[in-house]
């Protein structure tokens, strides 16, 4: 019997054996490599995300030599023009640059618009008037988003699925550096000399433009198109409409209640006109007039999917409270305590050292495990608590302790899920639909971030001032100045019961601020809610 048994298992084994042989191999699907590799590639990414340092930098830069600015080219009347121009010329190309990106060349769009920011660095740097001063801000604007956008482009372009996330939160990672490190830099620049505040921007060019002239890869775009052909791609009636509603509805929301009254002729007037150009783009897009489905600046076809919609609200949400908060909390310790541009830069630390940690951490979370919706809610959540308290919680003389503990949470709870949705509107899409997906995460995050610093800096001029001339008695330009921090001139003359109240009204219309920050994480949490279950380290169905 044993025999018998041992007989049959090897007549099994062997039968096995030859089945196996007659079986066809199964190929394990080769794992995406990048093309890019080596010192060319250290060289590619680091002289990119410097871009975006050097842009950072000038934001911030300039935020803290405003001051100096308008009182030498005495143009404080113009103040607000300096912000809004920026605003401006930075939401005016964010639609068409995305088409540029994908008629031409990758290459030469991300340098023209870096040679451009210079350009407009030089400008401003050597401005003789305030309306020079202004021109500049707004070129500047233009040519840094044009930045921003080829960074997420080439990286997206140059990096595999599963590496992608993580070379995308890098770009929030250096932004925050040089968030910081602007009002050290700005601070410096306006004890010494403000133009140099500018023409720092153009010793980085020197370094960057040859470095980008060999790391970035050429791409050819169209070859079969003429250059003209290529201009006739564009959607010109897409781009005149959107353009002119995005400038009067910023605008409207910036100067209103400002420099005209929100009943005013000019209010009603710009807020019209700006409804009135988003329905006309609205249908001009729906329906390509005057354009094609291919050709349309907008791309409306991806909203009619869920996700996408989805990441968009996200997107833009976490845009008004991330950058919204980087702007208002410097602001409280300016006024409560009265420090100065460098110093408030060492209060904002808490909250941007553990948001650029936090974003680069989840950039890693993502490439490795990908699940992204636990991400989305469980920052937002916090972000939403965190801003709650800062807007109800925390008072003139709330201690610094306290403050900094709810600015490290609400800093690594928005760091969590502030740049993730570049990656994961990538990993829901098919390939060729990539680009497209990528300039609707561009379009939520800077319309957030503009959208949410206008209405925010609205509330608070708008409370402030009214509440301030009540209660003072002063003209209304002398508070406008003193609130937009140009002059504290105002304060030194007060007493010190007046200037008690004072200050409690500006932190009680800083509170407002965070009223609007906590709306966004909320808006950012609902639509979480009704993310799907899915990774971002992989190519969507359709997909490469």
């Amino acid at each position: 019997m044993e025999s018998s048994g041992n007989g049959t298992s090897t007549d099994r084994l062997e039968c096995e054996k030859a089945q196996n042989l007659h079986e066809p191999n199964v190929e394990k699907p080769e794992e995406e490599t990048r093309a890019m590799t080596g010192f060319k590639w250290f060289a590619f990414v680091v002289s990119t995300l410097t871009a975006i340092f050097v842009y950072a930098l000038d934001n911030t830069v300039v935020a803290n030599i405003i001051p100096v600015i308008v009182n030498d080219l005495n143009g404080i009347d113009k103040l607000p023009w300096l912000s809004v121009g920026f605003m401006i010329g930075g939401l005016a190309v964010i639609l068409p640059v995305g088409k540029l990106y994908g008629i031409y060349n990758p290459k030469w769009v991300y340098i023209v618009s870096f040679v451009i920011f210079l350009a407009a660095s030089a400008l401003c740097g050597a401005a003789p008037t305030m309306e020079a001063e202004i021109v500049g801000r707004v070129l500047a604007g233009a040519g840094g988003n044009g930045i921003y956008f080829g960074l997420l482009a080439l990286l997206s372009m140059h990096t595999t699925a599963k590496e992608r996330p993580q070379y995308l939160s890098y770009t929030g990672l250096v932004w925050g550096l040089g968030t910081v490190l602007g009002p050290v830099v700005g601070g410096g620049f306006a004890l010494w000399d403000w133009r140099w505040g500018f023409y720092i921007n153009l010793l980085f060019g020197a370094i960057l433009l040859p470095a980008y002239l060999w790391a970035i890869p050429s791409t050819a775009a169209l070859p079969d198109k003429t250059q003209m052909q290529k201009i006739a791609m564009l959607d010109w009636p897409g781009i005149i409409l959107s353009v002119g509603a995005m400038v009067t509805l910023v605008i409207a929301i910036n100067f209103g209640g400002v420099d005209w009254a929100w009943n005013s002729g000019s209010s009603i007037a710009l807020f019209v006109v700006s409804g009135v150009l988003w329905i006309a783009f609205g249908a001009q897009q729906s329906l390509c007039f005057l354009t094609t489905k291919e050709k349309r600046l907008f791309p409306v076809h991806l909203l009619r999917q869920k996700m996408p919609v989805l990441l968009f609200i996200a997107c833009a949400a976490v845009a008004c409270v991330a950058y919204t908060s980087v702007y208002y909390i410097p602001l409280y310790f300016q006024f409560t305590r009265g420090d100065s541009a460098i110093y408030t830069a060492v209060r904002l630390l808490p909250y941007i050292c553990v948001l650029i940690t936090a974003m680069p951490l989840s950039g890693w979370y993502l490439s490795r495990y990908g699940w992204y919706k636990p991400l989305y809610i469980g920052g937002s959540a916090v972000a939403l608590v965190t801003s709650a308290l800062m807007a109800h919680y925390v008072e003139r003389e709330t201690a610094v302790g306290i403050f900094y503990v709810i600015e490290l949470f609400l800093g690594g709870s928005t760091g969590a899920y502030t740049q993730s949705s570049f990656a994961v509107v990538q990993s829901v899409l098919p390939a060729e639909e990539a680009g497209n997906g990528l300039a609707l995460m561009l379009i939520a995050q800077l319309g957030g971030m503009t959208l949410g610093l206008s209405i925010s800096g609205a509330v608070f001029v708008n409370t402030a001032v009214d509440n301030l001339q009540a209660t003072l008695g002063l003209p209304r330009d002398q508070i406008s100045q003193l609130v937009a921090g140009a002059s504290n001139h105002v304060l030194e003359t007060l007493s010190q019961e007046k200037i008690t109240q004072t200050l409690d009204i500006i932190v009680s219309s800083w509170q407002k601020t965070f009223i609007v920050i906590y709306v966004g994480a909320a808006a950012s949490l609902v639509t979480a809610i009704f993310f799907k279950n899915g990774k971002a380290n992989v190519v969507a169905a359709g997909g490469l």
